[in-house]
């Protein structure tokens, strides 16, 4: 009888608890598949781009008037969410014909959708998981709206051009959701694109073409709109949204191919950002971040889709540029 050999046998409770572990090892990396597959964010950009979180951003969301949304010439408002990196929700349109630019109030209550193709603008609530319509619209005489604004009395207030003679200024008191008679009249920016107040809302700033064709930024006492000082962006065809820095001291305008950034003491053009370096690009609306350190800026070229350009205002670099924001993209309004 030959000896059997201990030494190779396998103790049954060595082998049980290996097979344990691989087991357990296996439903756990399952597990991780299946939590990952279901916890990805939806999206209904082309393209997923994931950006860097930074608490200077985190946790803002950004909602982006886009005029050729889903419903082709209706448009839509994208809400681009910084923390994900993705364009989270789509509020299709039927009122706000070709949106331009869009105001959710700060208690997130209510969002306004300007339309450009129709001079409408539609109110929707939000409740509690999404948009949806209020069926309030308010209609405005504008033959073209460019964008809406919170004013110091907590009024919104609707640029439009294509009015006649001179650029117009339709208040809209949210109390009640009517437009006030008359309109304030701005001639010397007929093509009337955006507005923005200094931080004593003594001063407004106005964006816009000049009736001599050239683009310019104005500041005007307010609320009289007697002119104090002007200044003709060099290089560019048209300028859109004034935005003021957080320290007030800056007005950055975004026009066709650059960024132009502005001096609010001397009115003197002080430098400009091109995000996309490509000298066609026309940029539109524009927002800052929380501690102002960062701006969000729409820019759309020939036969693309718009991009969102993240830049850092201390270098003038393009922090990130993240693509298929929307279609063709209006007013940005970042909200927390």
């Amino acid at each position: 009888m030959s000896k059997i050999d201990h030494s190779r046998r396998i103790n049954p409770r060595i082998l049980n608890v290996t097979v344990l572990v691989v087991l357990l090892t296996m439903t756990s990396i399952a597990g991780l598949t299946l939590t990952g597959c279901r916890e990805s964010p939806d999206t209904s950009a082309p393209e997923r781009t994931i950006i860097d979180r930074s608490r200077d951003w985190q946790g803002a969301l950004l909602y982006i008037a886009d005029a050729n949304g889903p419903v082709p010439e209706w448009g839509s408002v994208r809400i681009y969410d910084n923390v994900s990196g993705f364009v989270e929700k789509s509020v299709e349109q039927s009122a706000a014909a070709s949106p331009a630019d869009v105001y959710v109030t700060p208690d997130g209550g209510s969002m306004y959708v300007a339309g450009s193709g129709n001079g409408r603008i539609e109110k929707f609530r939000w409740d509690g998981n999404n948009w949806i319509r209020a069926g309030i619209t308010i209609e405005t005489p504008a033959v073209q709206v460019t964008s809406i604004a919170p004013g110091p009395d907590g009024k919104l207030y609707v640029t439009a051009n294509g009015d006649g003679p001179a650029g117009k200024i339709y208040t809209v008191n949210l109390g009640n959701d009517t437009v006030e008679d008359p309109p304030l009249s701005f001639p010397e920016l007929p093509n009337l694109r955006g507005v923005a107040w200094s931080q004593d809302k003594t001063t407004i700033y106005l964006a816009g073409t000049s009736t001599q064709g050239s683009p310019r930024l104005v500041a005007a006492a307010w609320p009289s709109l007697a002119v104090k000082s002007r200044v003709d962006l060099p290089g560019a065809a048209i300028a859109n949204h004034p935005l003021l820095s957080a320290d007030g001291r800056q007005i950055y305008v975004t026009g066709s191919g650059a960024i132009y950034k502005v001096d609010a003491a001397t009115m003197a053009v002080g430098g400009s950002f091109t995000p996309s370096g490509n000298p066609a690009t026309a940029y539109s609306g524009s927002a800052l971040s929380a501690d102002g350190r960062f701006m969000f800026a729409a820019g759309k070229s020939a036969g693309e889709d718009s991009t969102l350009y993240i830049l850092d205002l201390a270098s003038g670099s393009t922090v990130k540029a993240v693509k298929h924001i929307s279609d063709t993209a209006g007013g940005i309004q970042r909200v927390e």
